[in-house]
């Protein structure tokens, strides 16, 4: 079962992404993919296509909200992992640390004479 929902929200999620690229932006611009705005427009009238995809939208995204509220409420695991001791709990602490190097020694920077100007 949980494997038909995954399924079934893999194509809703290739869907939804169909439907957002499909949907005009505010230029209309989906005019310019190949026609395929122009049919919607022609199908539906252009105010009634962007509505319908805008609905499509909000409805596939609630589909996919839901699904994925069942699968974790009923197909994934509720049990507490018990708390892992950090590796580090028990362990020797090093004894030959070697020092950091010096940091090397250089001559002061000086500035340059400052140039006046006639």
């Amino acid at each position: 079962m949980f494997t038909i929902i995954t399924l079934v929200m893999v194509l809703l999620g290739i869907l939804l992404i169909a439907a957002v690229l499909v949907q005009p932006g505010k230029g209309d611009m989906a005019s310019g993919m190949s026609g395929f705005g122009n049919q919607l427009g022609s199908m539906f009238g252009s105010r009634k296509a962007s509505d319908l995809l805008t609905k499509i939208t909000i409805g596939l995204g609630a589909v996919i909200l839901l699904l994925s509220l069942i699968t974790n409420k009923f197909f994934m695991s509720s049990t507490i992992v018990e708390e892992r001791a950090p590796a580090t709990l028990n362990a020797e602490k090093p004894t030959n640390i070697p020092a950091a190097p010096a940091p090397a020694k250089t001559a002061p920077v000086q500035a340059a004479p400052a140039q006046q100007s006639k």
